[in-house]
């Protein structure tokens, strides 16, 4: 039987499965920094460096490029090697980092290196967070989570270009920079804090690492 997406009751319904909630808002944190950003990327390139419409084309097919590569060619050599909840944690800070960086790139290639990893990283959380969506649901409701993945990015790059022209007309693209850094760094924060589909959130594993290396260095010094 058909159910409809749309329908407030349903949205609820596919909330309240769990991890649902937290990395549809996780992907809202990471993909909110590249909306703003990208919609006045344009506008800074011209503005700022004095770009010709042949460069400012060439860096903006830069951009799919990066995240077909990373969408394409790296999604299944880091899932073998991490987690995908560590992949999610580690996008956040990488994207943070990035926009704090963009704002002071001088060069064109500087943007080029720039841009590198904040798309890398996107591309990847967003194949990952796909897959736990899915994983996280019975079956019969893997279309309509994925529903409402596809609707939280939408939704991102509808807020995003409203609230980063205004922005970067009152303040600049660097205050751009820092407000999508800010949060990247608490979605990073909240998904360290919080369990995202592992079995225990990665503050409390650090919290028993840490345990574990204090009581070794007690037992060596006894020793």
């Amino acid at each position: 039987k058909l159910r409809n997406v749309f329908s407030l009751t349903e949205i609820l319904r596919l909330g309240r499965y769990k991890f649902v909630r937290r990395l549809l808002l996780a992907k809202l944190g990471i993909m909110f920094p590249s909306a703003l950003f990208m919609s006045m990327f344009a506008q800074f390139c011209v503005t700022e460096f004095r770009f010709e419409p042949k460069r400012t084309g060439r860096l903006l097919s830069y951009v799919p490029l990066v995240r077909m590569i990373g969408q394409g060619l790296l999604v299944n050599p880091l899932v073998k090697l991490f987690s995908e909840t560590l992949m999610i944690r580690a996008s956040c800070f990488v994207i943070a980092l990035s926009m704090l960086f963009i704002g002071y790139a001088t060069t064109e290639l500087e943007l080029y290196l720039v841009l590198l990893p904040l798309n890398l990283s996107g591309a990847v959380a967003i194949v990952v967070i796909s897959g736990l969506l899915t994983q996280a649901v019975p079956e019969a409701d893997t279309g309509g989570v994925l529903g409402l993945d596809h609707a939280v990015l939408s939704f991102a790059y509808i807020i995003g270009p409203l609230v980063s022209g205004w922005i970067y007309e009152l303040y600049g693209f660097v205050i751009l920079g820092y407000l999508g850094a800010l949060i990247a760094t608490f979605t990073g924060v909240c998904c360290c804090v919080l369990d995202i589909g592992d079995e225990t959130p990665c503050i409390v594993q650090m919290k028993r690492q840490y345990r574990k290396i204090t009581r070794c260095c007690r037992c060596c010094r006894c020793c």
